[in-house]
């Protein structure tokens, strides 16, 4: 039986490793104040991050238009993890590529959050070699509203895995679970994340596309 999470490392060859990396600062991006809050939140007044400890980032849709190079680099990569996995894939909800730029404080926690409110498989890649873990709480939806915006100030929340950012490294996690990222103080910190639906051939795991598009978070772990 599959049990998540799983990692794969250097599961794609260097070269292409190395033009995702490239393909990367070539993305249309936003910017964000504040990675823990949303795209659709008021963004707050800039301020200096290495003052206020604040984490901003960049954020960019890899499946939008501007970005179709990327994208197409980035294909592969998810259909060989899920082909590694035996994960029969039926959707790709979203695709989305984040930089964290760097802090003074060290291993400052971003928001906690689900990135969908309907189950899913995430598969996050790290581009590059930098500190700021990912990490995976106890808890899920089950067990927190989506509608609670920081349940670790009114939940019993246990750390289970933390997961040190690797170029090449890839994470696979169910979505359901509550986690989040920390901010980097030594190097930026480049992920892309996306959302997959579909189920394991040995049936460990069943994550069923849903019928109509879903609003989701557009937060990075």
């Amino acid at each position: 039986m599959t049990e998540l999470p799983i990692i794969l490392d250097n599961l794609i060859e260097d070269e292409l490793q190395n033009q995702i990396e490239d393909a990367m600062f070539d993305c249309v991006w936003k910017f964000g104040n504040d990675v823990s809050r949303t795209l659709e939140t008021e963004y707050r007044k800039f301020i200096n991050p290495l003052v206020y400890d604040v984490s901003p980032f960049f954020c960019a849709n890899i499946k939008s238009n501007y970005n179709k190079n990327i994208y197409n680099k980035v294909i592969p990569l998810i259909q060989r993890g899920c082909y590694e996995l035996k994960f029969n894939i039926e959707k790709i909800e979203r695709c989305y590529g984040g930089i964290h730029a760097l802090i003074r404080k060290k291993n400052k926690k971003d928001g906690i959050h689900v990135n969908n409110i309907v189950p899913h498989l995430v598969m996050l890649y790290y581009v590059n070699d930098s500190d700021g873990d990912t990490i995976l709480y106890n808890k899920k939806l089950d067990d927190v509203p989506y509608v609670i915006n920081y349940p670790d100030e009114c939940c019993d929340l246990e750390v289970v895995h933390k997961i040190t950012p690797k170029k090449g490294r890839i994470l696979f996690f169910d979505g359901r679970y509550y986690h989040c990222s920390s901010t980097p103080s030594k190097n930026i910190r480049c992920i892309i994340t996306v959302d997959l639906f579909g189920k394991f051939e040995d049936g460990s795991y069943e994550f069923p596309a849903p019928k109509e598009d879903i609003k989701n978070t557009l937060r990075y772990s």
